[in-house]
This record gives C-alpha cells, sequence and structure tokens, in this order.
C-alpha cells in the first residue's frame, strides 16, 4: 500500500485514541462512569448469576377407582358404603376416583378392564362375585394394583390383594342375641346366593344358637338373589309363618325385604355388613363388616406406598385393635343380653370361641 495513502488514516486513529483519554481522565473527578450494560459474558473470577429455580410441577392425583356388584350404588350396604370409604379416603388425600357401576354380572369384566384402562393405579373390586375377572384382568394389566372385597385369592398375582372378613364372627354375636331375645324359640337367617360369604354368616350363627340355647330351632333359606327385595320378603314371610320371630338377613338389598317382613309382622330383624337400623325400630342390631375402615386403609396405604399385594389380608376380631362386630342395640335388648355379647366379643378376640366358617362343620 503507498505510505502517503495510509498516513491520514493512521492520525486520525491517533486523534480518536488521545481524545478518548482525555475524557475518561475529565470525567472521572465529578461522577462515577455508569455501570457497563449486561451482555451475558461474566468478567474473570466473578461468580456466575444463579438462575431461578424452575416452578414445580403440579403433582398428578392419584386415581383410585371403584367397580361395584349389582344392586345399585346406594344399596345400603356393600355398594354404597365401600364408595362411602372411597369418598372419605379421596377427601383426605386428594385423590381422582371414579366409581364403575354394575348394573348386572355381565358388566364385571368391561367395567373391570375399563377402569385399567382410563389410567386408575388402584382398582377396588366389591364382592366376591368379581373374584374370577379380577383376576383375569389383573393378569392383563400388572402395572395396575387391584383390591377384592371378600375375594380370597388361592394363588394371588403380585398386583392383587384380596380382603377377607370372617363374618362368622359377627354372625356369631347375632347368633347369641338372636338366642337370648326369641319367644318363639324359632329364629331364621334370610340368604341371598349359597356362596362362602354368606355361608359365613349363617355358620356363625347356627353355632351360636346352639352354644348359647340349644332348643332353639333355626330356619335358612337361599333366595339366590342379592337385588330383589320382594324374593326376601317371601322368604320371610314363609319363615314367619313357622313360628321365627328373630329374621336375620344375609342377602344385602335383597335382603332389606326380609327386615321389611318382619316389621309388617311385628317381630325382630338384625341387619347385616352395615347398620340397619333404619328400616325400623324392630331391629335388635346389625352385624358388621368393616368395610368402610378395611377399604379405607387399603388405600391409605397404597397413597404411602406400603400397599403389598400378592396375597389375602384378612380383618377379624383377633387383628382388629378394637373389633366392632355389631352396632349398637335397640331399646328392646336388655343388659343381660348385652353383657352376653361383650362376653362373647372378648372370647373371640382371644381365640376362645372359633367358630366355624362352613355351615357343614356347624355342631362339630
Amino acid at each position: 500500500m503507498n505510505l502517503k495513502r495510509k498516513l491520514p488514516w493512521l492520525l486520525l486513529l491517533a486523534v480518536v485514541v488521545a481524545l478518548a483519554v482525555v475524557a475518561a481522565g475529565c470525567g472521572g473527578d465529578e461522577e462515577e462512569a455508569a455501570p457497563p450494560a449486561e451482555t451475558g459474558v461474566v468478567e474473570t473470577g466473578a461468580a456466575p448469576a444463579e438462575p431461578p429455580p424452575p416452578e414445580p410441577a403440579p403433582a398428578e392425583a392419584i386415581k383410585v377407582g371403584l367397580v361395584t356388584d349389582t344392586g345399585g350404588v346406594d344399596d345400603r350396604g356393600f355398594n354404597e358404603f365401600s364408595i362411602d370409604a372411597l369418598e372419605q379416603a379421596a377427601a383426605d388425600f386428594g385423590l381422582e376416583t371414579r366409581v364403575y357401576v354394575s348394573n348386572v354380572a355381565a358388566d364385571y369384566l368391561p367395567n373391570l378392564t375399563a377402569a385399567a384402562e382410563d389410567g386408575n393405579q388402584l382398582v377396588i373390586a366389591v364382592g366376591f362375585l368379581l373374584t374370577p375377572d379380577t383376576l383375569t384382568v389383573a393378569a392383563e394389566y400388572p402395572d395396575v394394583q387391584f383390591a377384592g372385597v371378600d375375594h380370597f385369592y388361592a394363588e394371588p398375582l403380585p398386583n392383587t390383594l384380596g380382603l377377607l372378613y370372617p363374618t362368622e364372627e359377627s354372625g356369631y354375636l347375632a347368633g347369641v342375641v338372636a338366642a337370648l331375645m326369641t319367644k318363639s324359640g324359632v329364629v331364621a337367617t334370610t340368604a341371598g346366593k349359597k356362596i362362602p360369604p354368606v355361608d359365613n354368616w349363617i355358620a356363625g350363627f347356627q353355632q351360636a344358637i346352639l352354644d348359647t340355647k340349644p332348643d332353639v330351632k333355626f330356619l335358612n333359606a337361599y333366595s339366590d338373589d342379592f337385588d330383589d327385595p320382594a324374593k326376601c320378603k317371601e322368604i320371610a314371610l314363609d319363615q314367619i309363618s313357622q313360628g321365627a320371630d328373630v329374621i336375620f338377613q344375609v342377602a344385602g338389598k335383597c335382603g332389606l325385604g326380609a327386615l321389611d317382613a318382619a316389621k309388617e309382622k311385628g317381630v325382630f330383624g338384625i341387619g347385616v355388613d352395615v347398620d340397619q337400623s333404619f328400616a325400623g325400630p324392630h331391629i335388635l342390631t346389625s352385624a358388621l363388616k368393616p368395610l368402610v375402615a378395611s377399604q379405607y386403609l387399603v388405600i391409605k396405604s397404597f397413597v404411602e406406598g406400603v400397599f403389598q399385594g400378592g396375597q389375602n389380608a384378612v380383618f377379624s376380631a383377633q387383628t382388629l385393635p378394637d373389633p366392632v362386630l355389631l352396632t349398637p342395640f335397640s331399646a328392646d335388648v336388655p343388659q343381660e343380653v348385652i353383657d352376653a355379647v361383650e362376653v362373647a366379643t372378648q372370647k373371640l378376640s382371644s381365640g376362645e370361641i372359633d367358630p366355624p366358617a362352613t355351615i357343614e362343620e356347624v355342631g362339630k
């Protein structure tokens, strides 16, 4: 390059640098220079600015589904009180829940399948009759946990938990009441279908009659139905015509018809599963199955991460810390009967009384 052409640019650059130095020297005496604008470049030796922590993503609610047995959600028994347990747990633990209603037995399998496919992490199957379909669906959805009310799994899957209630114990206490309250010397059970969870009640009831007052006669008949109160009412009316003055219903919603027959004919009734004193003042007591307490505990265990499948859980007088197997008594029940029930309860808890679980074992 020609030096004559380059020289003016060199002179101009020198002037600019000199002016900049002068300006910096003059300004420093009057006020501090403004801080440099942020450029994203960190000076050597300076600590980098911490970025703000990300907002935590909202936790997804645990989803729990419940598949009912037939009889409706307001059956005053199995379904209704299982749903009560689900609603209590949902309120306490912030669960997302859904109830799948089975109107007929053919609904069991599709309802269980839908509950699994809908993303429920825990599915509760209510009722003994759902056992086979529960095992079928549990095998297809191994990542979903299943709890079956009145289910006994001889070979449980890793994701199935059977909930067992030795209701022969509650049935036994109902039998003590019936034996001591009958005036005619005849008592009766009006049953639904002949399945183990029904016969458990009856076996305990009959054994208590033999143990408490062996001269009392007991009748039993099956409606082969859990839903139609008219069928059980007809059976109970027949039993009353044979002299029965205490009717113990073991038939779910159908059994409400038996309690209605007892009211109509002026005899005593005993409810089942839950408090059925709503049927009238003739209800001496109700034999309980801890449906709400047991299912709430199962859901709680799932929420807390300690749910364990692959087994059966038993809720009995010996495993519950303070077993309540009967509801409060009506005003017709005298103190000596209440005392007798208390003694029997203590013996059940200690194992001194161990009622049979099948009708065939009664009296042996």
